[in-house]
């Protein structure tokens, strides 16, 4: 009887102290501190970027990272981390939120949580001109891929044969097809496309159809923080009503960009 008073005593004050068992609340404690930490790839432009002129990093993923922070009634905070480093980051809690060209698989998917999707990217192989008619032509060739993209699961599994070599970052795999290192190289169309127009009007790199796949983008949020992810998926679904996620597109890719792309997608729950 001694024991139990004891151990009730002990459970009464840890909970007066805030020492229960529970973890935090996410949402309550980004809230608290005021900040939106988001983690961002800084190499991947138009989504993220340095600004030559500014050093400020820029983009379609800082654009939302800044629209989900608003509507927290936070102030956001970037910080630029790897492809790799993406989701250790995230887990280890060294920020909050992922806006960092995370495409939807399931393997992610047992690790963190997806937000709805604010961004929707059609996978493509780019090839030398004339080399290859179609994608198809690239079975059993080397084709590259960067290291940790979920291109690579894809790419096993609509085209086994291909031998995938992987670099730890887009600019060197571009480069490794540029001189002719591998015979293609997959990527998200409107990255590819922004590689190619660097070429300049006599580019030797063109897109083959079709498409390898189609990837659902998704902000990367720690599991078990069902009023977080509610919150974030709330502020997509804002953005999305007001026109903002629309506007953020036309910035960065539509019409009047070198990617001239269309949006033919809306924000909507990512499904496994």
């Amino acid at each position: 009887m001694k024991l139990i008073k004891l151990v009730s005593s002990l459970s009464l004050t840890a909970a007066a102290l805030g020492l229960s068992s529970a973890h935090a609340d996410q949402l309550s404690d980004v809230k608290s501190k005021g900040v939106l930490t988001c983690g961002v790839v800084g190499t991947l432009e138009p989504f993220a970027y340095q600004d030559p002129g500014t050093r400020e990093v820029m983009g379609y993923d800082i654009d939302f990272c800044k629209g989900v922070a608003k509507r927290l009634g936070v102030k956001p905070q970037i910080n630029v981390i790897s492809l790799e480093a993406r989701i250790p980051e995230l887990t280890q809690s060294r920020v909050d939120i992922l806006a960092a060209v995370l495409g939807y698989n399931p393997d992610r998917a047992e690790q963190i949580k997806f937000s709805k999707s604010y961004f929707v990217s059609n996978q493509s192989i780019a090839a030398k001109t004339g080399a290859f008619k179609s994608r198809d032509e690239l079975a059993g060739k080397r084709v590259a891929t960067i290291k940790g993209s979920s291109n690579i699961p894809m790419m096993q599994k609509v085209m086994p044969t291909a031998s995938l070599v992987s670099y730890d970052d887009a600019p060197s795999a571009f480069t490794a097809l540029a001189q002719g290192k591998v015979n293609g190289y997959v990527l998200s169309e409107s990255l590819m496309k922004r590689f190619i127009s660097k070429l300049g009007n006599g580019s030797v790199i063109e897109v083959l159809k079709p498409p390898v796949g189609r990837e659902y983008w998704g902000l990367g949020m720690r599991k078990n923080e069902p009023a977080f992810e509610q919150a974030v998926n709330n502020a997509l679904d804002e953005m999305e009503s007001s026109g903002e996620s629309a506007q953020i597109f036309n910035k960065w890719l539509g019409s009047a960009t070198i990617y001239k792309m269309e949006r033919d997608f809306k924000t909507e729950k990512i499904g496994g």
